[in-house]
C-alpha cells in the first residue's frame, strides 16, 4: 500500500542456494516453474492494453539476468499480458489483465512461469497502490522455484542391435581426461567404448559379466584396469562406471564404490592422442558389440546428448531405453527375459509351452482314459483356489476335472452334464453346491476354456467361460461353517477310479493354482506322481493353433558413406568415384555405362 509510481515498491529475492547451483539445477532439469500471483484492489498491473513501443507496466517481475519482463506469470514472453489476456476471459474484455480494470473488488492474476531461461524470479516491482487513505491495495504471492525431471539421466538411448553404434566426434583425453555413463544390460561380454589414434587407444568392455575392465595406450605400452564385481553386472539393473586417466595413473569406479587403479610406469608423461571418432557400443569395426541402454554420458564433465543422435533414425540405436520385453511378448503367464536384441520366455508358471508360451499342452482321451495327479502327502487346502481346464468334444456328457480329498471327503467336480451344459459340484465342507452354466451347448466340437475361482473368503465362485462376462455365484456361509477346500490329495482328469466311462474329446489348458499336471505328464521325464492310466495317451494340440507374433525385422548396417580424400589417397589423384565404384582414369581406357 502507499506506492503509487510504477515499480516504486521493490523487492529483491534471496534464495538459499547461490545461483551456479540454481543454473546447474535449472540446465539439469527438463522442466521448471515458480508460481507468481498479484491480487488486486483497484491497483493496477500492466495498465493494458498498450502498444509495443508505448508499454508503460505498473509491474513487473525480474528475471534471472536481471530484466525487466513484458509478460505476467501464465502468459507468453513478449505478449505484454496476463493469463486472461492470452486466454480472453479477463473481467473487462478491453483489458488484458484482470487487474488493469481498476475494480474495487479484489481480482487476481497469476499462473505459472515455465521459460527456464528467464528463472528464477530476482525480483519484483509493484506501483499504482496509491496512498494509506485510499482504496488501492495489492498482495503478491511468488512461490518456490520447482523442477521436475533430470534432463542428464532421462537421456537414454537402447542398442538393440549387436553390430549398432553411436559415433562421436573425436575425444581429446590429453593428459587427463575422464568419462562417466550408466549402463542397463543382460549381455556378457561386450565391448562399451573404443576410440584410436595412430598408436594410442581406449577401449572399454564388460567381461564375463562380472567385470568392467579399462585398456588405453599412451606411448608406455598397453595399460589395464579392471574391476571384478560381486553381483553380476548383466542383470538388467542400472550401473554406473566412470573412467579418469591423469599424468601418474588411471582409475575405474563402478557404482560409485567399486573402484581399480593402475600406475603408469615412471618417465616422460605423453599426451593421449586420439583421433577416430569416439564409438560407443562396439569397436570401431563394428565387432563384440554391445545390446542393452546407456545413459548420462559426460565426456570431461561435459554432458552428449545421445538421445539427439538416436532420433536421427540412426541404425540400430532407439531413443529411450525400451527393451523387446516392453511389450510383452510371453503369453499365458510366461515370464519374459529381456535380450534387448531378442527375447526369450520361460513357461514354467503356465500350462503353455512354445517360443512365446502359446502352444497347447493338451490330450485326447479315450472312453477308458485317464490321468491322475498324486500330491503325495504335500497337501493342498485352499480358499481361493485357480482352476482353469480347455477341452472339446462331440460328447454330450463327460468328465473334464475332479480334486479329492479321501481325508475329508470334500471334492471339486467340472464336467460336462448329460444335457450338454456345463456343471460344477462341490462340497467344501459347508454344504454340497451345485452349478449350472447353461448360456450354450458344449457338445458341438467347439473349443471351450473355462475358469473356476474363489474370493471374498471362498464365499463366492467366479466361473468365467470363453471371453463371455464371468459369472459370479454367492454363497451365504454360516460363521461356524468351514469354507475351506482342505487336504486335497488327488486331481483327476478325464474320469476317476469310481467311473467305467470317461470324457471323450480333447482336454487341455490344465491348471490348479501352480500345478500343470498335462504338461508334467508329457515332459522328457515326467514326475512319479502323474500318470495316465487306460488307454495310452499322446500329446495333441486340440486343434488350437498357437497365437505368433510378427517376427522381429531384420535389420542391416547401411553402407558406409565414401570418403572421397582417403579413396583418392590410397588410389591414387586420378581416380573417378561414380557410386560405390573406384575407377582409374587415364589416357590408356575408357569406361562407358549404359543409360
Amino acid at each position: 500500500d502507499g506506492f503509487a509510481e510504477p515499480g516504486s515498491f521493490e523487492q529483491n529475492i534471496i534464495y538459499e542456494a547461490d545461483l551456479p547451483q540454481i543454473e546447474a539445477l535449472l540446465n539439469r532439469s527438463s522442466e521448471c516453474w515458480q508460481t507468481l500471483t498479484y491480487a488486486c484492489r483497484s491497483s493496477r498491473l500492466f495498465n493494458s492494453p498498450s502498444e509495443a513501443d508505448n508499454f508503460r507496466p505498473y509491474a513487473w517481475w525480474v528475471s534471472r539476468h536481471n530484466q525487466p519482463m513484458d509478460y505476467w506469470a501464465g502468459a507468453l514472453p513478449g505478449s505484454r499480458k496476463c493469463q486472461c489476456g492470452v486466454v480472453g476471459n479477463c473481467i473487462d474484455p478491453t483489458k488484458w489483465c484482470n487487474c488493469d480494470s481498476n475494480s474495487l473488488d479484489w481480482q487476481e492474476d497469476g499462473g505459472d512461469i515455465r521459460e527456464k531461461e528467464y528463472l528464477p524470479v530476482r525480483g519484483l516491482r509493484f506501483g499504482d497502490t496509491g496512498t494509506p487513505v485510499d482504496e488501492k491495495l495489492g498482495r503478491y504471492t511468488l512461490g518456490p522455484l520447482r523442477c521436475s525431471g533430470d534432463s542428464l539421466f532421462n537421456n537414454e538411448v537402447t542398442f538393440r542391435i549387436a553390430d549398432a553404434t553411436i559415433d562421436l566426434p573425436p575425444f581429446d583425453m590429453g593428459h587427463s581426461g575422464d568419462i562417466y555413463f550408466e549402463f542397463k544390460t543382460t549381455i556378457e561380454n561386450a565391448v562399451l567404448l573404443h576410440a584410436r589414434g595412430p598408436t594410442d587407444f581406449i577401449r572399454l568392455d564388460i567381461v564375463g559379466g562380472t567385470k568392467l575392465l579399462f585398456e588405453y595406450q599412451a606411448g608406455t605400452g598397453t595399460q589395464k584396469v579392471y574391476v571384478e564385481m560381486s553381483n553380476k553386472l548383466n542383470d538388467d539393473r542400472w550401473h554406473s562406471v566412470s573412467v579418469e586417466r591423469n599424468r601418474k595413473e588411471a582409475r575405474l569406479v563402478v557404482d560409485g564404490s567399486t573402484k581399480a587403479e593402475v600406475r603408469e610406469p615412471p618417465g616422460p608423461v605423453r599426451a593421449l592422442h586420439l583421433n577416430s571418432t569416439l564409438t560407443i557400443g562396439a569397436r570401431l569395426d563394428y565387432r563384440d558389440g554391445y545390446v542393452g541402454c546407456i545413459r548420462a554420458l559426460l565426456l570431461n564433465g561435459e554432458a552428449v546428448d545421445l538421445r539427439s543422435y538416436a532420433e536421427r533414425g540412426l541404425y540400430g540405436v532407439s531413443p529411450g531405453c525400451i527393451g523387446r520385453c516392453e511389450s510383452n511378448p510371453c503369453l499365458n503367464n510366461g515370464t519374459c527375459t529381456e535380450r534387448y536384441d531378442g527375447f526369450s520366455c520361460d513357461c514354467r508358471w503356465s500350462s503353455f509351452k512354445g517360443p512365446i508360451c502359446a502352444d497347447e499342452i493338451g490330450v485326447n482321451m479315450r472312453s477308458s482314459s485317464m490321468i491322475k495327479y498324486d500330491f503325495q502327502g504335500a497337501f493342498r487346502s485352499t480358499l481361493s483356489e485357480h482352476i482353469r481346464v480347455g477341452f472339446t468334444t462331440t460328447n454330450p456328457k463327460g468328465f473334464l476335472l475332479g480334486l479329492f480329498s479321501n481325508i475329508t471327503q470334500e471334492y471339486l467336480t467340472l464336467m460336462v452334464s448329460n444335457s450338454g451344459h456345463l456343471k460344477v459340484v462341490f462340497d467344501f465342507g459347508f454344504e454340497r453346491q451345485e452349478l449350472i452354466y447353461p448360456v450354450k451347448h458344449f457338445g458341438l466340437g467347439q473349443y471351450h476354456d473355462v475358469r473356476f475361482s474363489r474370493k471374498n473368503s471362498g464365499s463366492t465362485v467366479v466361473l468365467t467361460v470363453d471371453n463371455y462376462e464371468p459369472q459370479e455365484y454367492h454363497f451365504d456361509i454360516k460363521d461356524s461353517a468351514d469354507a475351506q477346500f482342505n487336504n486335497v490329495e488327488y486331481m483327476y482328469i478325464g474320469k476317476n477310479e469310481s467311473m467305467k466311462d470317461g470324457f471323450v474329446g480333447c482336454i487341455s489348458r490344465v491348471e490348479f493354482d501352480d500345478i500343470y499336471p498335462l504338461k508334467f505328464l508329457f515332459q522328457e521325464s515326467p514326475p512319479p506322481n502323474v500318470r495316465s492310466l487306460g488307454t495310452p495317451l499322446t500329446e495333441d494340440f486340440c486343434g488350437v493353433e498357437p497365437v505368433t507374433h510378427p517376427p522381429i525385422e531384420i535389420e542391416t548396417r547401411p553402407p558406409p558413406l565414401i570418403d572421397e580424400d582417403r579413396l583418392r589417397d590410397a588410389y591414387g589423384p586420378d581416380t573417378a568415384i561414380l557410386g560405390s565404384k573406384v575407377f582409374p582414369v587415364n589416357g590408356s581406357w575408357s569406361v562407358f555405362f549404359p543409360n
